[in-house]
């Protein structure tokens, strides 16, 4: 189970993301945790998560996003331009299980 802040310009389009990533992990029996927040979470110091997914209109700030998450262990993960409906959670899913796949399989043989 990973631990998700989703980030994008206001807050508002990581929301609806995070609703969607919410029900296709329910259907997919996958127990991650999704939070929504603004570009303006990345200025203060970032507690309890796992990965920062940054939405694709605000892929300027994933170096900044990249930084926080490095700052307390986590990993940054850039998305695609993808729609907020269960396909693009989808799509989301995948790129976030396909990530703490290798973090787990790196860490076991670290």
């Amino acid at each position: 189970m990973a631990s998700v802040l989703v980030v994008c310009g206001a807050g508002a389009s990581s929301t609806f993301l995070v609703h969607a990533l919410r029900r296709q992990s329910e259907v997919r029996g996958i127990h991650h945790t999704f939070f929504p927040a603004s570009i303006s979470a990345l200025t203060m110091p970032l507690i309890d998560v796992d990965v920062v997914m940054v939405s694709s209109h605000v892929a300027d700030f994933f170096d900044q996003a990249n930084a926080a998450a490095i700052s307390i262990g986590a990993t940054a993960l850039q998305l695609p331009s993808l729609n907020f409906t269960p396909a693009g959670a989808d799509i989301a899913l995948n790129l976030l299980d396909s990530l703490t796949q290798t973090t787990t399989e790196s860490g076991n043989h670290g």
